[in-house]
């Protein structure tokens, strides 16, 4: 074989290969368009990567491979509200100051300044920095106050410039949902209520106020929040709260929420990896009924803490039984629904939950076989309804509760 006929040969392999990888280049890109639009990738937060300044969204299941921030602007729809109390104790105000949420994943270790702008496309609107830090490829999250309401925001700028010298630089689209919906309670009374809104367990989030007559209308950073606690000034005395878990507010959405006197706390939901479509649910519900017998009442602060030695006795009740302040519940005691739709329970398990210092507490594990299998890489909702017969100061009385969280399929 000739140098010529070589040549020609490598040729029409180096363009084979060419064409090949351009076949496959473009099957992915059909893929990834074709995943996009069935909701595959379900947005968080809408964010930016400070390397590229390209616009992209990350799914619940997506690691962050380089640095990103999120921003949560929210604009009060009231700039105060005042509480008051089912018991004797005097009207408290709240002041509601417009809040912008700050976390940072997938940055460099190190402490340094963040500065931000917050803007209405080229139109400054607000300009300020503070001190952070990184550990883990965590930034510490931050939450600013203004006096002011930035309603034609539509981006934040920072910059973050670490003691070393090292700039990240990027810009967060904004953009919110509109949550409205009713507040009720299942005796049909009314308390000063409110809805606090937190985009991750326990960290700085917004104050939804609740109007006299139960209703609710705010505009609302967009994104899945890690919990929704729903209360009022009745808290610890004569109700509860009601709680949502992974609730999805990507989008706009109106809801009913029904305050009782039993809450249900950290409810998870999750299926079996590669198997059949069956549903878990694992719930903690405590019954204002048992908490009462102890003697606990709110105290002056309003904010149902409870004194020292009800305390003691609650605890050496819950070394004793993990009932103590949890309901005893089966199966007919407890609604499920997904996605709106009343499912069967088929299996229903109470399992203790050890809390640290011989105490515990109680978590029930419900199944159901759902009636439509839920479509995956989409979030559903599925909620909780449980009732259960207690006695109070010699009294019959049935503990209501209501819950919710997000269930997403992979």
């Amino acid at each position: 074989m000739g140098l010529t006929t070589v040549l020609n040969v490598a040729k029409r392999i180096k363009e084979t290969l060419r064409l090949y990888v351009n076949e496959q280049e473009a099957r992915i890109l059909t893929h990834i368009r074709e995943f996009a639009a069935i909701g595959l990738v379900l947005s968080l937060a809408l964010v930016v990567p400070c390397a590229t300044g390209q616009t992209f969204t990350l799914s619940p299941l997506t690691g962050f491979n380089h640095p990103v921030m999120e921003a949560l602007l929210y604009n009060p729809p009231a700039a105060e509200v005042t509480l008051t109390y089912p018991y004797k104790h005097e009207p408290k105000s709240v002041k509601l100051l417009p809040t912008l949420v700050l976390d940072g994943k997938g940055l460099p270790e190190g402490n340094g300044t963040l500065t931000v702008r917050i803007e209405d496309r080229d139109k400054l609107l607000f300009e300020g920095g503070i001190k952070v830090s990184v550990e883990s490829g965590g930034m510490l999250v931050q939450k600013l106050t203004f006096p002011d309401k930035y309603p034609d925001a539509t981006r934040v700028s920072y910059v973050l410039t670490y003691a070393n010298g090292a700039v990240i630089r990027g810009s967060v689209p904004l953009r919110w949902s509109r949550f409205r919906g009713e507040v009720r309670y299942k005796d049909g009374g009314w308390r000063s209520t409110f809805i606090f809104l937190h985009p991750e367990l326990w960290l700085p989030g917004f104050y939804v106020p609740v109007m006299k007559d139960g209703h609710f209308d705010a505009l609302v950073p967009s994104r899945i929040y890690s919990m929704v606690n729903v209360s009022g000034t009745g808290y610890g005395y004569d109700s509860l709260e009601r709680w949502a878990w992974d609730y999805d507010l990507t989008r706009d959405r109106e809801d009913v929420f029904t305050i009782g006197r039993t809450e249900l706390y950290s409810i998870q939901a999750f299926d079996i990896k590669g198997g059949p479509p069956t549903i878990f649910v694992i719930f903690r519900p405590t019954a204002l009924s048992r908490v009462l017998r102890f003697g606990v009442l709110p105290n002056p602060n309003g904010n149902g803490a409870i004194s020292n030695a009800a305390k003691e006795r609650m605890e050496a009740a819950m070394k004793k039984s993990p009932t103590a302040i949890g309901p005893e519940l089966r199966a007919k005691d407890v609604e499920v629904w997904l996605d709106g739709r009343q499912q069967k329970i088929v299996q229903f398990n109470k399992v203790p939950e050890y809390d640290g210092g011989n105490v515990w507490q109680v978590q029930y594990l419900l199944q159901f076989y759902p009636d439509r299998s839920p479509r995956p890489f989409v979030w559903h909702e599925i909620k909780l309804e449980v009732r259960s017969k207690e006695t109070l100061h010699g009294k019959e009385i049935i503990d209501f509760g209501q819950g919710s969280v997000g269930f997403y399929r992979q």
